[in-house]
């Protein structure tokens, strides 16, 4: 690749769409080939618009071991998804969580990846059950609003800081007792 090839690559692929039009490795080797040119991330950032995160992103997948930058090459692992394995030092566990992650969101990924970072001794893909497990779960949620008098608030609050209370527990503690009393 030339540094007109790598220019035109960057100027279609680094900014809009979060999906690119290329291979993020074919992205990441242009943005290799013109830090040389250019001399810094920082030059390389300013001449193409971007902020230096996004080529830092794109350096880091050269950096990436060949069973995560095969995942990359299909898609499977989006940019994002590859800034955050970087960031897990052994190479082992990033492989393993990069398999788990292959083909889901960024946002997924992402959990799952600040999860398995936040509980080393789990294996990848009980770090990815525990994720979707937690957003498997679904509960309705009905407000009330309640206007009360100045005074009634103020009593109200002072009974839930003196129980050291959030207000929220204290109103549904109040209609439990309430609705208990009522069927009695």
């Amino acid at each position: 690749m030339n540094t007109e090839t790598a220019e035109a690559i960057l100027i279609a692929n680094l900014k809009g769409r979060r999906r690119k039009r290329l291979p993020l490795i074919r992205i990441a080797e242009a943005v290799k080939l013109l830090r040389k040119k250019y001399g810094s991330t920082k030059k390389l950032a300013q001449t193409f618009d971007v902020s230096r995160p996004i080529i830092e992103s794109f350096d880091r997948i050269l950096d990436q071991p060949p069973a995560i930058k095969r995942l990359i090459a299909k898609d499977a692992i989006l940019l994002d998804a590859s800034t955050k394995l970087a960031s897990i030092r052994d190479q082992h566990r990033r492989i393993e969580l990069a398999k788990e992650i292959a083909g889901e969101t960024a946002f997924d990924s992402r959990d799952i990846i600040d999860y398995a970072k936040k509980h080393a001794r789990t294996s990848a893909r009980e770090c990815k059950r525990a994720v979707f497990a937690s957003k498997e779960i679904t509960q309705d949620l009905h407000v009330i609003v309640l206007p009360l008098e100045d005074e009634l608030f103020k009593d109200f609050k002072m009974a839930t800081t003196t129980r050291k209370m959030r207000l929220e527990d204290a109103g549904k503690l109040a209609i439990r007792e309430w609705l208990e009393r009522e069927k009695q």
